[in-house]
């Protein structure tokens, strides 16, 4: 049989071949060729519906495979955890000036000035607006607050752990000394716009005491002649 399924179309050109050997010979091979011709007829048939037999139960089989895949695939989607929203639109969080100072690697020194910088910048800002400063001015504090400040820190929780006050940074000064230096620059700078802000105060009440002293003081031109 196996013999057969190999050579079919070679099995089906003996059935025409012998009815022309039935035409030449003489009509005894008539008999045999019907039996010939039911046997192949039959066996190829049987090997070709085994054949057909066998592809559709591989083709049902991929099907349910597949369909089987697809449902696992469904499950899977419908009852996986939901993957984190990420928004990349929104910016990440800037650590301000107070929650870096508060970090553990900071020195005491360090920690103390960062503070006061940040106590000092929130006092003079209000000062500047509640009294009409330049836009230049205030937004030159509002800088050393939320930016020259806390990037002085992070370049200072930069440096290796341990190296701070071993390694020379520059100019034989170590990462500690640089930290300090700047920190001491940009309180000097603080106060320096309050103190030009509080001339812009002292001059508006010593014109206010003059035009007062002029008016009302003696000699003034309120003064009563009887």
């Amino acid at each position: 049989m196996t013999s057969i399924r190999l050579h079919r179309s070679q099995w089906w050109l003996l059935i025409p071949a012998g009815w022309v050997l039935v035409g030449v010979v003489g009509q005894w091979l008539v008999f045999p060729m019907v039996l010939l011709t039911i046997f192949l007829g039959g066996g190829l048939s049987r090997c070709g519906g085994g054949s057909a037999k066998l592809d559709r139960r591989r083709e049902h089989l991929q099907r349910r495979q597949e369909h089987l895949a697809a449902q696992q695939a469904h499950w899977q989607q419908r009852y996986a955890a939901p993957a984190p929203r990420v928004d990349l639109t929104k910016p990440a969080p800037v650590e301000s000036l107070a929650t870096l100072a508060a970090s553990a690697r900071i020195p005491a020194d360090v920690r103390e000035r960062a503070q006061r910088l940040d106590r000092e910048c929130v006092s003079t800002l209000t000062y500047l607006r509640e009294h009409g400063a330049p836009a230049a001015q205030v937004f030159e504090v509002e800088q050393i607050q939320t930016d020259f400040g806390p990037q002085a820190l992070r370049s200072y929780l930069a440096l290796a752990p341990g190296t701070a006050d071993t390694t020379e940074v520059l100019d034989g000064k170590t990462g500690h000394q640089l930290i300090v230096e700047q920190l001491d620059l940009l309180l000097d700078e603080v106060a320096a716009h309050l103190h030009r802000a509080a001339r812009f105060g002292s001059d508006a009440l010593l014109a206010n005491h003059r035009f007062l002293t002029d008016k009302f003081g003696p000699g003034g031109d309120s003064e009563l002649t009887i």
